[in-house]
């Protein structure tokens, strides 16, 4: 009997059997034969497989409204995001931000506007979902993904 396992991060720690055996009945002389089980025990540690993910993201200004940082699309310094769990992220001096060690799941983020006077969301011609200052992500274990924010200067007249 030959063994093999595919080991991915998001399998349950701790100890697993695996039994086999074989019965049958033999062509020339009709007599039953039987063998095993045959047994392989897998122990699975954290080690370098590991159930935190990582959440990266940015906050810039989208002037082609594709949802994406394309070149002399700046970032936006100092935003503000929160997270379903309460955490609150701040944007660097580039518009990114990262969250490492997070439980995996189905988590949301929230771009607060009043960390961002004179910007609005950024329509996005191609993705409705992304037409909310909200995202959703769905983060495997130890898995990484991204949530960025397309933001756009507003244009309000002066006071009289």
């Amino acid at each position: 009997v030959l063994y093999a396992a595919r080991v991915t991060p998001d399998a349950l720690r701790g100890n697993g059997e695996n039994l086999a055996s074989v019965s049958a009945e033999r062509s020339d002389n009709q007599f039953f034969v039987q063998a095993g089980p045959s047994i392989h025990r897998l122990v699975i540690d954290p080690g370098i497989v590991n159930d935190c993910a990582t959440l990266i993201g940015r906050v810039f200004v989208d002037k082609n409204f594709d949802g994406e940082q394309q070149a002399g699309e700046a970032g936006i310094p100092n935003a503000v995001v929160f997270l379903d769990d309460g955490n609150r992220i701040v944007t660097d001096a580039d518009g990114l931000f990262s969250v490492s060690c997070m439980l995996p799941g189905i988590r949301s983020g929230v771009l607060d506007f009043s960390s961002l006077p004179g910007y609005a969301l950024a329509p996005n011609l191609y993705f409705n979902e992304r037409n909310s200052q909200s995202r959703m992500v769905n983060i495997a274990p130890g898995g990484m993904v991204r949530m960025n924010f397309g933001v756009t200067p507003t244009f309000q007249e002066d006071a009289q």
